[in-house]
C-alpha cells in the first residue's frame, strides 16, 4: 500500500506566550489508585495524578507533594506529615514517604505543586484526602466470633449487637471482615452496595477486610449492628471436581468487625464483635457458589437488625481463632450490580413451568417479583442452552458438580413465599452465568416479563477504554470479548462463571492486557499477585489454579499457566510504571525458577501442561511451548531483577535465557524451511512472540506464518495460548490484514463464525462449541485478547514496552482492507489517548489527541510520504525513523493532530 502524505498536521492550540502561570494543572488525584480512599493500610502510600493543559507541547518538569493531618495545615502552609520538596522529574506517580509512620483511622490530607518545562508559576490542585485502617494487624480490638454449628450445618448465621450512643457524632467507621461472606446493616438498613465482600483469597493465609463510613446511618442513642453471613469459598458445602470443600481453610462462618465512633467533643467509642453479640439463623437456609441459594420467607424475624428487637432466644456467640495470620484491607473493587436485564421472551411450558429468554449470556442473579399463596415453593434454574422441548439444558455446566444429594443443582435457586401480597427476592451470597431462567411453582401462578430481570454482577471497575469501526462483526466480537470479562471478574479472573468460577492463570493472562484497557482492574491484578504468592507449594511450583483447593494435581497445567506469575506484575509495569507488584512476586518467582530447573528433562527442555489448550486441529507440541515459556520466564526474571534494583541477579537469569534461546534454534528450528517445531500456526508465532527468532530469519518467519494462515484460507487453527499470540505477531510484521479475515471470518473456526453462525452474546471457550455441547462453557474469556489487538492495531494505540505507563505512546494504525474507520480511546495512567482515522475514497484521514505531560510516535505504513505542513505549534512534530515502520513517523508533544494521507 503505497501512501502519499497530502496534509501532515493540525495542532489543535497554540502556545500560550508570556504566561506567568502554567496553563497545566493535576487532576484526577488517586492514592494506591483509589479516588478519596477509606481504609488504606499501605506503610507508603502511592500518591498519583494526571495532568491537563489547553495547550499542546507541555510537559511536568518537576512537582511538589505535601501531606498534613488537615486542610487547614495545608493552606498555611504546614505539612505537618511530608513535604516531598520540589523534586525534578516529569514522572506522575510518587511514593508517599512520612518522616514517622502513618496512624491507623487517620485521614491524611493531601495535594500537589507541578511546573511545566517552561519554568512558570507552579499550579497548586485542590486538597484530597486519604484515610487509613488497621495499619497493623495487632490492632484489631475486636474478635472472631461464630456460632455453636459446624461447618456441615446449611442454614447461614446472623448476627446482632445493639449499643447506644448518648452524644452528637462526629464521624463513625466499621471495619469489616466476614467469611465466606457478609451482608451488613445498620439499623435496619444496608450499609454500601457490595456484594460478595471480602474478596476471595486462601483464607488459611490472608483475609480482607473492608471500611465503610456510617457517620450518616448511626443515631444519637440506640443503634443495632446486624450482620448475615453467606458461605462463599471458605465454606464450599457441595463438592466438585476441584475440591474446595477439602480445602485446608474451610470452616464455619465467622466475623470479625469493629466500630469506631468518634464524637463531636473529640471523645471516641469501639465497639467490636465478642461474646455478647447474639446469634441465630433464619430464613436462608442455603447458599453455595455452584448451586445457588434456598431462602424461606416465613423464617424471616422483622426488625432482628432494628433496636429493640427481642433476641431472647438468640444464643450468644462463640470467639475463635482469626483463619489467617494476615488481615489486610480490600483495595481491589468490590463486586456489585453494574444493571439489570429484562427478558427478551416468556415461553410458558405449562401452568408451573416458565422459561425466560435474557437475551444475552452474563453473570449475576435474578431478581423475582411474585405474589402467591403462603408456603408457595418457586425455583429459578439457570443455563446457557435450552433443549429441544424448550427447556433449560444444564448439560454443559452441571458435569463438574458432585452433589450428595437430589437438591444440590448447579444455578438453582429456592425461595418459600410468606404469602403476604407482592414479594421480592434476589439471591445473596452466590452469581450464576446464564442467559436463560427456567421458573417452576409448586402451584400455578400467572407469571410474566415482569415478574423477573437479570441483575448483572461482576467487579465494579471503571471503564477505560472505548473502541468502535465501519464493521458491525468487530463491534460485536469487541462487546462479547467486555461481557466476557466482566462475567469473569469477581475478585479474581476467572475461566467461567457457572461450573468453575475458576483462578485459571493463563486465562488470566491472556486476557489482562485487554482488560487494562477496557477497565481499571489494575488493583484486582495486583491482589492477585499475593494470591500467586499464597499458593506456591512447599517445593517452589504453583498450581494452574489460584487461589487453589490444594487438593488437585498442580503440575497438569505446566509453565504456560504458571507463566502468570511473570507475565502478571510485567502488565502491571507496563501499564502502570509500577514496580510494587513485581518487588512483591520476585522471591517466589524466583523459587518458581528453582523448581523448573528440577523439571528439565535431559536434553534440557521442559515437557509437562496443558500445552495450546482446546485447539482447533493443530497440536503444538508441548515441549516446544514449554520450553519457549521457560525461555521467557527467564527474560522477564532478568527484567524484573533489574526493575527492582537486583542488578547482580539479572546475568545468571540472562545466561539461563540465552542458553535455552540455542537450545530451542538447535532441537526445535528448521533454517531451510524457516519453520520451528511441526509447523502449526503458534510454533510459527510463538518463538517471534518471546524473542527467540535469529534476527537474520525474524521477517522470512513472520512471512512464513502469513503464508500459512494464507494456505488455510485465512482460518485460524490454534487454542487459548494461539488467541494471544498469533494475531499480536502477525500484526507486528505487518500482516493485519491477514488477522483482520481471519478475525471476521464466519465459518468454523472464528470470531465471527461464533456469532453468525451459533448466536453468540459472549466468547465460548472452544471453536466448535455445536460438537461439543457436553463440555464447553459459553461464557469464557480466554480467547478475549482480540479485543486488545482493536486497539493496539486497528486504532494503534500501544504502550511503549520501553516508557512505561504511557510516558510515551506509540500510536500504529493499520488501515486494514475492508474497513471504512476505527476509533478508540484509552483513560492511560497519563490521560485519556484517542486515536481515529476515517477512509474517503482514495484519502485517509487520522486524528490523534495526546494528553499533557505524554509525547508520542505516530507511524504510518509507507515508505514514500512528504510532510507538507502543520498548523500550530510546529516545535511539537519532527520527522523520526521509526524501525518498526516502512513508512514514515513522527515525533508529538501533547495536543490534537490531524494526519491526511491519500492511498494509490
Amino acid at each position: 500500500m503505497k501512501l502519499l502524505l497530502s496534509f501532515a498536521l493540525m495542532l489543535c492550540g497554540l502556545a500560550v506566550q508570556g504566561a506567568r502561570f502554567s496553563p497545566m494543572q493535576a487532576v484526577d488525584l488517586q492514592c494506591e489508585y483509589l479516588t478519596t480512599p477509606l481504609g488504606i493500610d499501605v506503610a507508603e502510600p502511592r500518591l498519583m495524578w494526571k495532568l491537563q493543559s489547553p495547550v499542546g507541547g507541555v510537559s511536568q518538569s518537576a512537582y511538589r507533594v505535601v501531606v498534613a493531618t488537615s486542610p487547614e495545615q495545608l493552606e498555611a502552609g504546614n505539612a505537618d506529615v511530608w513535604n516531598s520538596g520540589r523534586i525534578k522529574s516529569g514522572d506522575q506517580t510518587v511514593v508517599c514517604s512520612p518522616a514517622a509512620p502513618l496512624k491507623s483511622h487517620t485521614r491524611y490530607f493531601w495535594k500537589v505543586e507541578t511546573w511545566d518545562d517552561n519554568g512558570r508559576m507552579p499550579v497548586t490542585t485542590p486538597v484530597s484526602w486519604f484515610e487509613t485502617g488497621k495499619m497493623t494487624p495487632g490492632e484489631w480490638k475486636a474478635q472472631w466470633i461464630t456460632d455453636s454449628h459446624d461447618k456441615q450445618y446449611k442454614p447461614a448465621p446472623m448476627f446482632r449487637r445493639e449499643f447506644a450512643t448518648g452524644k452528637q457524632i462526629a464521624s463513625a467507621r466499621a471495619y469489616i471482615c466476614g467469611l465466606g461472606y457478609y451482608e451488613l446493616y445498620l439499623n435496619g438498613e444496608r450499609v454500601g452496595d457490595h456484594l460478595l465482600d471480602p474478596g476471595y483469597t486462601d483464607f488459611s493465609k490472608r483475609v480482607l477486610y473492608v471500611t465503610y463510613d456510617i457517620t450518616a446511618q448511626l443515631g444519637e442513642g440506640k443503634n443495632c449492628i446486624g450482620v448475615v453471613l453467606g458461605n462463599g469459598w471458605y465454606n464450599e458445602q457441595t463438592p466438585a471436581v476441584w475440591n474446595f470443600h477439602l480445602a485446608p481453610w474451610r470452616d464455619r462462618p465467622r466475623l470479625l468487625c469493629e466500630l469506631h465512633v468518634t464524637y463531636r467533643d473529640g471523645s471516641t467509642e469501639t465497639i467490636g464483635s465478642d461474646a455478647s453479640w447474639k446469634t441465630a439463623t433464619g430464613p436462608l437456609l442455603y447458599d453455595n457458589l455452584y448451586t445457588g441459594v434456598t431462602y424461606d420467607a416465613r423464617l424471616e424475624q422483622p426488625g432482628w437488625n432494628r433496636p429493640g428487637f427481642d433476641d431472647g432466644a438468640w444464643q450468644p456467640a462463640v470467639t475463635v481463632q482469626s483463619p489467617a495470620p494476615l488481615i489486610e484491607a480490600q483495595k481491589m473493587a468490590a463486586v456489585a450490580a453494574s444493571g439489570s436485564v429484562k427478558p427478551v421472551s416468556v415461553e410458558k411450558i405449562n401452568d408451573t413451568v416458565y422459561v425466560y429468554n435474557l437475551g444475552k449470556n452474563f453473570a449475576g442473579v435474578c431478581r423475582l417479583r411474585v405474589k402467591g399463596p403462603r408456603g408457595t415453593v418457586v425455583t429459578m434454574r439457570h443455563g446457557e442452552l435450552l433443549d429441544s422441548a424448550g427447556r433449560v439444558d444444564q448439560r454443559n455446566i452441571n458435569m463438574h458438580l458432585r452433589p450428595t444429594n437430589a437438591s444440590e443443582i448447579s444455578q438453582f435457586d429456592t425461595y418459600i413465599l410468606k404469602g403476604e401480597g407482592a414479594e421480592t427476592f434476589m439471591p445473596p451470597f452466590t452469581y450464576h452465568g446464564f442467559q436463560y431462567v427456567e421458573v417452576t411453582t409448586s402451584v400455578p401462578l400467572q407469571l410474566t416479563a415482569e415478574n423477573l430481570e437479570g441483575i448483572v454482577m461482576h467487579s465494579d471497575v471503571r471503564p477505560t477504554g472505548d473502541f468502535s469501526c465501519s464493521n458491525k462483526l468487530i463491534n460485536q466480537i469487541f462487546d462479547i470479548s467486555k461481557r466476557s470479562y466482566l462475567s469473569n471478574l469477581f475478585g479474581i479472573p476467572t475461566d467461567c462463571p457457572h461450573r468453575e468460577k475458576n483462578g485459571w492463570m493463563a486465562d488470566g493472562y491472556m486476557v489482562q492486557e485487554a482488560g487494562m484497557i477496557n477497565f481499571d482492574s489494575r488493583n484486582i491484578y495486583a491482589k492477585w499477585v499475593n494470591d500467586m504468592i499464597d499458593a506456591q507449594e512447599a517445593d517452589g511450583n504453583v498450581p494452574g489454579i489460584v487461589p487453589t483447593s490444594w487438593h488437585w494435581d498442580s503440575n497438569w497445567a505446566g509453565p504456560m499457566w504458571d507463566a502468570a506469575i511473570f507475565i502478571t506484575p510485567h502488565l502491571l509495569y507496563q501499564y502502570s510504571g509500577d514496580t510494587r507488584a513485581i518487588e512483591t512476586i520476585y522471591p517466589a518467582a524466583k523459587r518458581y525458577l528453582e523448581y523448573l530447573q528440577t523439571r528439565e528433562e535431559a536434553n534440557g527442555t521442559i515437557n509437562h501442561g496443558l500445552g495450546d489448550w482446546l485447539f482447533y486441529k493443530a497440536q503444538t507440541p508441548v515441549d516446544f511451548m514449554a520450553t519457549c515459556f521457560y525461555y521467557w520466564d527467564n527474560v522477564l526474571m532478568a527484567q524484573m531483577a533489574r526493575l527492582t534494583g537486583r542488578e547482580p541477579e539479572a546475568a545468571p537469569y540472562e545466561a539461563k535465557a540465552e542458553k535455552l534461546k540455542v537450545l530451542i534454534n538447535e532441537l526445535f528450528f528448521d533454517p531451510e524451511k524457516v519453520c520451528y517445531s511441526n509447523g502449526t500456526q503458534l510454533s510459527y508465532a510463538l518463538p517471534l512472540y518471546v524473542g527467540i527468532v535469529p534476527e537474520q530469519y525474524e521477517k522470512r518467519l513472520a512471512e512464513n506464518l502469513n503464508r500459512c494462515i494464507a494456505d488455510n484460507d485465512y482460518s485460524l487453527d490454534f487454542g487459548f495460548i494461539g488467541s494471544l499470540v498469533v494475531p499480536a505477531v502477525l500484526s507486528d510484521y505487518g500482516y493485519a490484514d491477514a488477522v483482520y479475515r481471519m478475525v471476521t471470518k464466519t465459518t468454523l473456526p472464528s470470531w465471527g463464525y461464533w456469532i453468525e453462525q451459533c448466536g453468540a452474546t459472549s466468547l465460548f471457550e472452544t471453536w466448535d462449541v455445536l460438537r461439543n455441547i457436553g463440555d464447553a462453557s459459553r461464557n469464557h474469556p480466554s480467547m478475549g485478547a482480540v479485543s486488545a489487538w482493536m486497539y493496539k492495531t486497528l486504532a494503534g494505540i500501544q504502550v511503549d514496552p520501553e516508557q512505561p505507563a504511557f510516558r510515551h505512546v506509540l500510536i500504529r494504525p493499520a488501515f486494514v482492507d475492508g474497513l471504512n474507520w476505527a476509533k478508540a480511546s484509552y483513560d492511560s495512567q497519563r490521560g485519556e489517548i484517542r486515536s481515529a482515522w476515517e477512509r474517503n475514497g482514495d484519502r485517509v484521514t487520522l486524528n490523534v489527541q495526546i494528553p499533557a505531560n505524554m509525547t508520542a510516535t505516530v507511524s504510518l505504513p509507507s515508505a514514500a510520504v512528504e510532510a507538507v505542513g502543520c498548523k500550530g505549534n510546529a516545535k511539537n512534530i519532527r520527522k523520526i525513523t521509526d524501525k518498526k515502520s516502512s513508512g514514515v513517523a513522527y515525533r508529538i508533544g501533547s495536543g490534537a493532530y490531524r494526519f491526511t494521507c491519500t492511498i494509490n
